[in-house]
């Protein structure tokens, strides 16, 4: 393969807005929506209220995760003014419990669709779907008498799901309410693992030839090798940095590298060129050198010796229920 230099490119743009006028109806525009029953109101953000936890298991595995409440009584309380068992008690009349749509940070108010009480088949995108669907990752269940949120992977469930459920009080708007976030990593062969070395030398990369792992493509975007090439090339396949913490997506971060890659510091956060970047990631797909990789290389100035865990995958732009999770321990020389 041909040696490559990559190279740190700035592009300012400016920002048109527009506006129009209308004669009619400012009153209607400055009142607050009221949300009917029939409405799905959005999620108030509020940390103080919001209690996440991440979780790491094999697929296949039919012990669920939990979530206990009652772990959570100073948070509830303050939001809330009485006690978990208090709000767990009045489920119904003066509480509510709902999974919450994580894409558009909404409340679902969805009936119970597992045989559960409170009980909901989530898909690979944390959304309510039901048992027949073709990316049912899980069902997640409130179980009121272990005062607790439990998840039970399905058979064919695989990669990481940040699951969004709550307690809200009774109301048109439900802002009263306290959110939990379950972070589920089941490890199938949607994931791969490998130890890399990087080469010395500034921005010299380790070139990770895409056939090395073919059949994890095929298993989870039912291509080969030059399907998925063809898929980096044209736009339909985009490369994703990954959380450290959680496994999760970095679906809105800018590229800041060539062909769609990112510049990173050490702990994965994204950057542009510069200081404090430690390594890059990108496809490289040159015709003239029948290339098929991605290119992990490294800042100027990464001593020799030092090591990094390297996160980021690839996914379907227009689908982000199937994405391919790379996970690397690169060892710099």
């Amino acid at each position: 393969m041909n040696k490559h230099i990559t190279l740190c490119v700035l592009a300012a743009g400016a920002l048109l807005t527009g506006a129009t006028s209308c004669e009619h109806d400012y009153a209607d525009s400055s009142k607050i929506h009221v949300y009917g029953p029939d409405e799905n109101p959005p999620v108030k953000a509020d940390p103080a209220v919001t209690a996440t936890r991440t979780y790491e298991m094999q697929a296949g595995d039919n012990t669920p995760v939990t979530l206990d409440v009652y772990d959570y009584e100073e948070m509830i309380q303050a939001a809330f003014g009485v006690s978990a068992q208090e709000v767990i008690a009045k489920l119904g009349s003066e509480y509510v419990v709902y999974p919450i749509n994580p894409n558009r940070s909404v409340w679902v108010k969805a009936a119970s669709n597992t045989g559960d009480k409170y009980g909901w088949y989530l898909n690979k995108n944390a959304n309510v779907c039901d048992s027949e669907d073709e990316n049912v990752y899980g069902k997640l269940v409130f179980n009121a008498e272990q005062h607790r949120f439990e998840f039970y992977l399905d058979p064919n469930g695989g990669g990481n799901v940040p699951m969004e459920m709550g307690f809200a009080k009774v109301g048109p708007n439900y802002n009263t309410h306290v959110r939990f976030i379950m972070s589920v990593t089941a490890y199938d062969k949607s994931y791969v693992f490998r130890d890399i070395t990087i080469p010395p030398g500034d921005y010299a990369a380790y070139e990770w030839d895409w056939s090395d792992f073919a059949e994890n493509i095929e298993y989870v975007f039912g291509m080969n090798v030059a399907q998925f090439q063809a898929a980096i090339e044209d736009g339909t396949m985009g490369t994703f940095m990954v959380d450290h913490a959680t496994n999760a997506f970095l679906w809105d971060a800018a590229s800041t590298a060539n062909n769609g890659g990112y510049w990173c510091g050490g702990d994965g956060s994204v950057m542009g060129w510069g200081e404090g970047c430690v390594y890059f990631i990108e496809p490289w797909f040159d015709p003239e050198y029948d290339e098929h990789c991605y290119g992990i290389g490294r800042y100027p100035g990464v001593p020799s010796g030092a090591q990094y865990l390297i996160k980021f995958g690839a996914a379907l732009k227009a689908d982000h229920s199937k994405a391919l999770s790379y996970i690397l321990n690169a060892t710099f020389e």
